[in-house]
């Protein structure tokens, strides 16, 4: 038996080097391999072509990934009911005692730890190539999210509202006696003087303005979106550009926080009234819990997008004959597609861009523990 797993995880890891090898050989994949390897991969603008292979290479290393965390099971299974066998055979001759030697861990059998049997290298062998593959999945899901990100801030939301806050102490014009009230969009009186009055407005803005995301998603999808004929695979590819302009929409929102905490964190060191200032560090805090809570928000999109593409990717390798692949006009990212329309429209750019990569796809990045955890990847 060893030596069959032995033999499929060649022919997995040749298959896999085989399809990129592939890829690269097509027309402009060369000059996409090369992108890889560069300091600017994550936040790379990429032109269509560049899109639809770096897609692809998505699925290609997310169906390898998949391959070999089976391999890994059937390996691993093997392994221990060979370990318990040749325990029980010891016990029973009294050459060992009845508490097993092995090592385990909650993904898996501790590598460095691991008992010989006819599969522990196997085992070695497996998970390194795994953990390899899965790395390299969420790098290329960085990239992918960075560039739609990107694309989707800059052509496809609406712009953010003027946000009409109330001044903030030291803002010329603000007074502390004012009685003035100002009201959320659900109606709840604040006093305008009131510093957390200002930092309650400026959240409640955004989220209204969060809140449009998804009939934009709607509006681009009906213009752009060219949905495949297996349902599952259409609900994925919507979950995933349900999830992408999201996380788009939450990072604009936490630059937003981001430029009015450290505006108004200068301004708050040059007040002297004791009351104003406890006010202003008050609003503070409630502009920072904003944005922690915005960063969990962008590691459930995030999650889920990822999660999405695993789901595809083993769709594939379980149905091989009903696979799908990425389109070559990227009519399965519509935001992607419009823009590149749109683009066209104003004529085509000189040179490969690069974008400064939206602070939200490195922030959600996790341990290969805490993925393993919540089933990220």
């Amino acid at each position: 038996m060893a030596p069959s797993l032995r033999s499929k995880l060649r022919s997995v890891v040749t298959d896999h080097l085989a399809a990129v090898e592939q890829l690269k050989a097509e027309p402009g994949g060369d000059e996409f391999m090369g992108l890889i390897g560069s300091d600017k991969f994550i936040g790379t603008a990429f032109r269509p072509a560049q899109y639809h292979m770096l897609t692809r290479l998505i699925l290609l290393k997310g169906e390898y990934l998949h391959r070999l965390e089976a391999l890994f099971e059937v390996a691993s299974g093997l392994h221990k009911a060979a370990l318990e066998q040749r325990t029980q055979a010891r016990r029973t001759s009294g050459a060992l005692p009845k508490v097993a030697t092995a090592r385990s861990r909650d993904a898996g059998y501790d590598i460095i730890g691991i008992d010989e049997s006819p599969f522990s290298g196997i085992i070695i062998e497996t998970a390194t190539a795994r953990d390899t593959a899965r790395q390299e999945f969420q790098l290329f899901l960085q990239a992918d999210t960075a560039c739609r990100c990107a694309d989707i801030a800059r052509v496809h939301l609406p712009p953010v509202p003027d946000l009409g806050i109330p001044l903030f102490p030291t803002e010329e014009g603000y007074d502390p006696d004012s009685q003035e009230v100002v009201y959320t969009s659900s109606g709840i009186a604040l006093r305008a003087a009131d510093p957390v009055s200002v930092a309650i407005i400026l959240r409640d803005t955004l989220l209204q303005w969060q809140a449009q995301v998804e009939s934009v998603i709607s509006d681009v999808e009906a213009k752009w979106w060219d949905p495949p004929s297996d349902p599952d695979e259409a609900r994925r590819q919507h979950e995933r550009t349900t999830a992408v302009f999201k996380i788009s929409a939450t990072y604009v929102s936490w630059h937003v926080l981001a430029d009015a905490m450290n505006y108004w964190g200068h301004a708050t060191i040059h007040l002297t009234d004791p009351a104003l200032k406890a006010g202003a560090l008050s609003a503070l805090k409630h502009v920072a819990s904003a944005q922690d809570e915005i960063l969990l928000l962008k590691r459930e999109y995030a999650q889920a997008y990822s999660a999405s593409y695993r789901q595809t990717a083993k769709a594939n390798v379980r149905n091989p004959q009903n696979r799908w692949d990425p389109l070559p006009d990227n009519g399965h990212a519509p935001d992607v597609r419009g823009a590149a329309e749109l683009d066209a429209q104003e004529g085509p750019a000189d040179t490969q861009t690069t974008k400064e990569p939206p602070a939200d796809v490195a922030a959600v990045q996790k341990t290969h523990e805490e993925q393993e955890t919540d089933g990220s990847v």
